[in-house]
């Protein structure tokens, strides 16, 4: 059947989450710390990546690394909270991802499904330049909805949007658990943008080392 629409997870798939992640981290350690060793802040900084695991784990744990590593306590009553309200300031777009969506717009609608909160990532995409892509009913974010990726019912939500068969479409994500397996629950095509260009394993999903290879596809 013939594609459609293409949807798009948003961080470390449009977005470059390492680098803004990095930067909020810097950003939070320099501002709440008296830390004036060049060398210990970026150690600090790189264990705080280290322990967000790209966002897969929360972020007390990082909080509490902090404290028993390096005696940092951070002035927040909820680190989480700072954290979402804090991190879509620094949202930069991978270099290639704006023009791999201006090609990609001429010949697909185009989406994002997203977990997370509302504005936070609503903001991240206005930060990062690339909501001009993206019309407003074409964006799902899970904290609007009762359901969140992997559940197939946000998949199936974002293709009602875009009037658009589950098969008509495709997904492009980083996460397996979530955006591969979810695709493929779903009905869509997944598209796996893999971290560090890794091709093994996955089946028989298209792999990607970057958002541009998609024009190699589509």
């Amino acid at each position: 059947m013939t594609i459609k629409a293409i949807f798009f997870d948003f961080d470390d798939t449009l977005g470059d989450r390492v680098t803004y992640a990095t930067a909020c981290f810097r950003a939070i350690l320099e501002e709440n710390t008296d830390i004036d060793d060049p060398i210990l802040m970026e150690e600090a900084v790189q264990d705080c990546m280290m322990w967000d695991e790209s966002g897969n784990i929360a972020k007390s744990h990082i909080e509490k690394m902090l404290k028993k590593k390096y005696g940092i306590v951070l002035p927040f009553d909820n680190f989480m909270d700072a954290w979402v309200d804090l991190q879509w300031r620094y949202c930069v777009p991978y270099e290639d991802s704006e023009r791999t969506l201006q090609e990609l717009e001429k010949r697909y609608q185009l989406g994002v499904i997203t977990n997370g909160p509302v504005y936070a990532q609503s903001q991240k995409l206005k930060q990062s330049g690339l909501d001009r892509y993206f019309p407003e009913n074409n964006v799902i974010i899970s904290g609007a909805y009762p359901f969140k990726k992997p559940d197939p019912e946000i998949f199936w939500e974002a293709c009602r949007h875009l009037d658009v068969k589950p098969e008509e479409a495709v997904h492009v994500g980083d996460i397996y658990s979530r955006d591969i397996s979810g695709a493929l629950r779903a009905g869509l095509t997944p598209v796996w943008m893999t971290a560090s260009g890794r091709k093994s394993g996955g089946g028989n999903v298209l792999k990607i080392d970057k958002i541009s290879d998609l024009l190699k596809y589509f």
